[in-house]
Formats: structure tokens, C-alpha cells, sequence
């Protein structure tokens, strides 16, 4: 019949299923909290503050279900609920987690619960990727501990993820408390709300503590696993925080890149609108009922040329589309005698009819390469008395607009169309990893601008703070996790010795010692037992020390048992007798150099 169990060990085993219960109980409730506030439209129950994550339907319904699987533990249901409940949330987690690395939709988002909160959501109703591979552990820890005779390496590998869950837990939730940016999700996908974090290092508590109760035992205070779970959990807590400062570093990154494409996109609105408004105001001037003498106008243009250096040439076009006076006269402007590009006549047929200034795309112009050319209507009295058409070096342009001091230190690409036409600082050598781009809206064209940071600004916005918390954490998981083990060590080492020291302790106890008076026959030389019984003197000390006693026969015995059988005493015997003599005699004359003599001398 089996021993009953030590009244402090059953103590603590109702203390350890105590404490589960509670955690069980906590963690049901919170997803009870959360389901009542998607029901009733309370988002105070569902999110944080209003710009932060909501914590999913089935999040909610997840730790329902955890808190129902720790509470059946306790009170010693496991074999039969908890590996069902473990079950569910690892199948709920687990098909999460494969829409997301199959980007499938397996309508479990929202088959419970139409969702209307979206923020910080990628998918509507489906919970963080984060949220679904703790609970894909969770679930599997659950029922993996619920099995009966549970060993030791099944407790170790429970009691390791949960540490895992609660790393990421706390790290979740200390990026709440602290404004750190991306310690609560991956990438762009759904982050994992403040309410979950909590939920999830709840339920991580009572599955590590389950674990700790089954490995540990009647005589450790720690699971022999115990640096194990320690090492991984600090190791993920790392992993996590570098992801997440790698995720912020990142951020600002786009951010000045976007930064510098918008300052970008804006310098060339800005500088191309001015010059739009710039041929307005001279085709304001120029409205009357007759056409402008050509005297005056290449009087206006040459002066207006002088102010606009980023303008090679000025041409005035009739309303039958043929070019009449070009200012300079030079190869690097239009040509009168030059029959219109396709791209020219349709900015033109864009401009009469709209009768608003239009730009075409990019042409290729002889003398000046890429470049693009401004129409804009003249009109007079309701008609059109011609264009003025405005001929741009783009490269030139471009560089005026955009100058070293814009966006310093990025690289940047124009495109119209497929065409590229200007390109600034450009490094081959760029993965452009963090390309933006960036639309410019123009009239009667879009250009396209591309923008990354070169290799420097990339390395100057760069920081080690990542690695360095990574190999931090890979250092104090390795010291923290040998620290564990070796004080481990040190506690079974010290264990040992104490009971080798009791041990010992107990057999110095059992060890009797002859001291005082022995009654001790003066014929039979036999010994009194404290009981009145005699004794043999050899049975009386083997009984009562360590000794063991060999019998034979001393010299002058054996010579009378010699004699007493008629035989001569051997040589070596008498020898013996002798020698036994010399040494008495020499012992009892030791005391005559004081000048004293015994009788025996």
C-alpha cells in the first residue's frame, strides 16, 4: 500500500492548483470583458486607447478557452478537458497562422463576429501572427501536460514555450508602456493589442507553473529543466526587441525618405508652377484682337529668358499650330520649319481645348537631349490668338529645382512613363530596399519620382542599438541559463553532502565505544553484560565497537600446548618466547634510571 503523501507536500500542491485556478479564472474573464464589448459596441473593452490595436473575436474566444483548460486542470479534470480545450485554441491558432504564410482566407476571421474596428488590422477580424503562433503553443503545451504519467521532457518542453509566451507578453506590453514602436507585431500585418499581451502572459504563467509542478520532484525546489525555459525565454525577449527596434529604425528611415520625396515633389511643383504662371501673365499681356507685332514680343521674350535661366527658348504658335517667332534663334529652340512631334501636337490640341497651359512629355531635343516644352493658350475676346510654347532642359532644369540641399544625401530617379529622364546621386550599387515613390501631378502629364537613401545616409541613419540588444540577449541568456544550472548543480552538490554528513552522522550515532570499568571474570576472563549476562570478552567487543577480532595463539601458549601433547617445543617458538622476555625485561628497567628498582628486577 502506497505511503500517504507528507501533509507539507500536499499543502503545496493545493497552493500550486490554487494559484492556477486563479490565473484560469483572470484570464476567462478578460475574454468574457472583450466579447461583451464587441456585442454592446464598447471599445473601451476592446482596445486600449482608440488608436491602438483591438483585441479579435477569437482572441477573446481563445482565452475563454485557456482559462477553461487551466481552471479543469486544477481541479483535476485535465485527462479529459484540458487536451480538448488545448486542442481547440491550437487548431484556432495554428489555421490563423496558415492564412497568414499562404495569405488564404479561411473564413474563420469572422464567422463568429462581423468585426468593425480596424485599426491597426491588415485582415479584419483576424488576430495578430504573433497572437496565433503563442496560442498554436499554448494549445499544444496544454495538451501535451494533460497526458497521464506526463514526464519530465514532456514538462521541459512545455514549461520552455510558455517561457517563450511570456517573453513576447512582456515585451508587448512594455512596448505599450514605454511608446515603443513595433514590439507588438510584424511588419504591416495586425498588431497584437494591449488586452491580448496581458491575456497571453497570463496564460503563459499557468502553463509554466503546470510544468513546474509535474517535473519537479519530492526532493528539488527547482525542475532540473528550470535553465532551459529560463535562456530561451530571455533569448526571445531579445529576439522580439530586436525585430521591434529594427522595425522602428526602419521606420524612420521612411520616413526621411518620404520626407525628402515629398520635399522633392513639392520644390518641382512649386518652381514649374511659378514659371506656369510666369507665360500666364506674359499671354495676358499679349491678348488683343490682332496677332503681336514680332518686335515686341521677341523684346518680352528675350527679357523674360534673362530671368529664367531653367527656360531655353520661347516660341510664339499661331492658332493653326505652325510656329512663327522663336527667341533665340538657335538650334537649341524649336524650329519653325520643323514639323510638330506627335507628343507636342497632342499637349497642343490638349491646351486649345482645355485652354489651359499643358506640358508635354518628354521629348528628345536636339542640342539639348531630354527636355519638354509649356503650351500656353492665348486667348483674345473668347478666341485663341496663338500659344506661347516654353522649351525646358529637363536635366537642368531638374537640377535647379532639386539641388543637393533637397532630400541631401538620397538618390533619386525621374520617370515619365518608362522613360527616365533625370537621375541625381543614383549608386549603382543601391538595393533600394527602401524605395518611396512619388508622384508628380503636372499639367497634362505625371512624372514619376523614385527616391532611396544612398549607401552613407543609410549607414548614417543606421544605428547598433538592434545588434547590440540582440547579442545582449544571446549573452545574458547563455549566463542567466549556466548561472541557473550551475546554481543548480551547487544546490543538488550541497543537497548530497548534507545527507552524506547525516548519513555519517548516523552511523558515528550507532558507534558504541568501551569506556569506564568492564566486570570481567579474573578466571574465565568472560565479560558482564549490562543485563547481568556474561559475555565472551571477543563476543563483547565485537558486539559493541567496530573491531573484529582473528584468533591464534601467543607464544607461551602455544609452547604449553606443545608440551601438553608430548612434543618438543619448536626453535621459532622458543625464539619467539625469548625475544618476548628481552622486551619485557628492557620495558620494566626503565623506570631504575630514576634510581628505583622494581621487584619483577
Amino acid at each position: 500500500m502506497p505511503a500517504s503523501p507528507h501533509p507539507r507536500h500536499t499543502e503545496a500542491a493545493a497552493r500550486v492548483r490554487l494559484f492556477v485556478a486563479v490565473l484560469g479564472g483572470c484570464c476567462a474573464v478578460l475574454g468574457c470583458i472583450v466579447l461583451i464589448g464587441w456585442h454592446l459596441h464598447l471599445p473601451a473593452l476592446i482596445q486600449l486607447q482608440p488608436g491602438t490595436a483591438p483585441t479579435k473575436y477569437n482572441t477573446a474566444l481563445c482565452f475563454v478557452l485557456a482559462g477553461l483548460a487551466l481552471a479543469a486542470w486544477a481541479f483535476g479534470r485535465a485527462p479529459l478537458a484540458t487536451p480538448i480545450l488545448g486542442a481547440s485554441i491550437a487548431a484556432l491558432g495554428g489555421m490563423t497562422l496558415a492564412e497568414y504564410l499562404f495569405h488564404a482566407d479561411l473564413g474563420i476571421d469572422q464567422a463568429l463576429f462581423r468585426a468593425y474596428i480596424y485599426t491597426e488590422t491588415s485582415d479584419p477580424g483576424r488576430m495578430s501572427p504573433v497572437t496565433a503562433f503563442s496560442f498554436l503553443l499554448a494549445g499544444l503545451c496544454l495538451v501535451l501536460l494533460s497526458i497521464p504519467g506526463a514526464a519530465r521532457w514532456r514538462a521541459a518542453i512545455a514549461g520552455s514555450a510558455a517561457s517563450g509566451i511570456i517573453s513576447i507578453s512582456l515585451v508587448a506590453l512594455a512596448g505599450y508602456l514605454f511608446g515603443l514602436a513595433g514590439t507588438n507585431g510584424w511588419g504591416e500585418l495586425t498588431r497584437v493589442a494591449f488586452h491580448t499581451a496581458a491575456g497571453l502572459g497570463l496564460v503563459g504563467i499557468g502553463i509554466f507553473t503546470i510544468a513546474w509542478n509535474l517535473a519537479l520532484a519530492p526532493d528539488e525546489t527547482t525542475p532540473r529543466w528550470l535553465p532551459a525555459p529560463m535562456a530561451l525565454g530571455i533569448f526571445t525577449g531579445s529576439l522580439v526587441l530586436f525585430f521591434a527596434l529594427t522595425a522602428s529604425q526602419d521606420s524612420q528611415t521612411a520616413q526621411t525618405v518620404k520626407f525628402g520625396a515629398e520635399s522633392a515633389s513639392n520644390q518641382i511643383t512649386s518652381h514649374i508652377d511659378s514659371r506656369i504662371r510666369g507665360f500666364v501673365r506674359m499671354a495676358q499681356l499679349s491678348e488683343f484682337g490682332a496677332p503681336p507685332g514680332q518686335q515686341r514680343w521677341e523684346l518680352d521674350a528675350a527679357y523674360f529668358l534673362r530671368h529664367s535661366p531653367d527656360v531655353k527658348g520661347l516660341a510664339w504658335i499661331d492658332p493653326n499650330f505652325h510656329t512663327r517667332w522663336v527667341v533665340p534663334a538657335s538650334p537649341t529652340a524649336a524650329n519653325p520649319a520643323t514639323p510638330l512631334d506627335p507628343r507636342e501636337r497632342a499637349a497642343l490640341d490638349q491646351a486649345a481645348r482645355e485652354r489651359q497651359p499643358v506640358l508635354t512629355r518628354i521629348l528628345s531635343i536636339p542640342s539639348i537631349g531630354f527636355g519638354f516644352i509649356l503650351f500656353v493658350p492665348i486667348v483674345a475676346n473668347g478666341h485663341s490668338n496663338g500659344f506661347i510654347a516654353a522649351t525646358f532642359d529637363a536635366y537642368a532644369a531638374l537640377r535647379r529645382y532639386i539641388p543637393s540641399t533637397v532630400a541631401p544625401g538620397e538618390s533619386i530617379e525621374i520617370f515619365d512613363g518608362t522613360q527616365k529622364f533625370f537621375s541625381r546621386d543614383v549608386v549603382a550599387s543601391s538595393s533600394r530596399e527602401d524605395l518611396v515613390e512619388q508622384d508628380i501631378d503636372l499639367p497634362g502629364v505625371t512624372w514619376n519620382l523614385q527616391i532611396w537613401p544612398s549607401p552613407p545616409l543609410a549607414a548614417r541613419l543606421a544605428s547598433p542599438l538592434p545588434s547590440v540588444v540582440l547579442v545582449a540577449g544571446l549573452v545574458c541568456s547563455i549566463l542567466l541559463g549556466g548561472l541557473c544550472y550551475f546554481a543548480q548543480r551547487s544546490s543538488r552538490q550541497a543537497t548530497e553532502t548534507r545527507r552524506a554528513n547525516a548519513a555519517l552522522q548516523a552511523a558515528l550515532d550507532t558507534v558504541k565505544t568501551l569506556e569506564g570499568l568492564l566486570p570481567i571474570c579474573s578466571s574465565c576472563k568472560r565479560v558482564r553484560e549490562d543485563d547481568g549476562y556474561w559475555s565472551q570478552i571477543d563476543t563483547y567487543i565485537y558486539e559493541h565497537t567496530n573491531a573484529s577480532l582473528s584468533h591464534g595463539y601467543c607464544p607461551e601458549c602455544a609452547a604449553k600446548a606443545f608440551q601438553d601433547c608430548g612434543f618438543e617445543v619448536p626453535a621459532e617458538v622458543q625464539a619467539a618466547i625469548d625475544i618476548g622476555n628481552f622486551e619485557q625485561s628492557t620495558t620494566s628497567l626503565a623506570p631504575s634510571t630514576r634510581g628505583t628498582f622494581s621487584s619483577k628486577s
